[in-house]
């Protein structure tokens, strides 16, 4: 019995069944297995060339006349062969990636813009702050000079 009870606490208490029993702890530990690339090895890259190659060929016929004598007229058939070369190449190329990581990112990026846009209202209330406290310095400091000056002119 006193054998039986430590065999039977260390079968109890296995975190793996616990997190596999538990949705929540589950998506926890998914997402830090995400989140450090365990996943990121189904990236695939396909690539697939396809090269076709095609000649135009023109021939032109032309005669040139040569007279030797009054009389006598010598043709001499001309071809001149034209080739044009045409290549065209089309290359796919197809990308395959972790899905999952992608939505994992798209989150966090989501909640990270948020925060963005709630300092950024901090910062500009701060700085409306910042300015009236300037100006009541200032004028904290400036008010008994143009005191003086405004009942020196009067």
């Amino acid at each position: 019995m006193k054998k039986l009870l430590p065999i039977i606490l260390l079968l109890s208490c296995n975190p793996v069944k616990q997190v596999l029993k538990d949705k929540a702890k589950l998506d926890k530990v998914a997402e830090v297995v995400i989140e450090s690339g365990y996943c990121a090895n189904d990236t695939i890259i396909q690539t697939k060339s396809d090269t076709l190659i095609t000649y135009d060929t023109l021939y032109e016929h032309t005669e040139v006349i040569n007279t030797l004598y009054k009389t006598d007229t010598l043709k001499i058939p001309f071809t001149k062969k034209i080739t044009k070369t045409i290549t065209i190449r089309d290359t796919i190329q197809k990308v395959v990636v972790d899905n999952a990581r992608i939505k994992l990112l798209e989150a966090k990026l989501a909640v990270q813009t948020e925060k963005v846009g709630e300092y950024k209202a901090k910062a500009k209330s701060r700085l409306i702050w910042l300015i009236l406290l300037l100006i009541a310095i200032l004028a904290k400091i400036l008010y008994k000079p143009i005191k003086k000056f405004i009942l020196w002119h009067s």
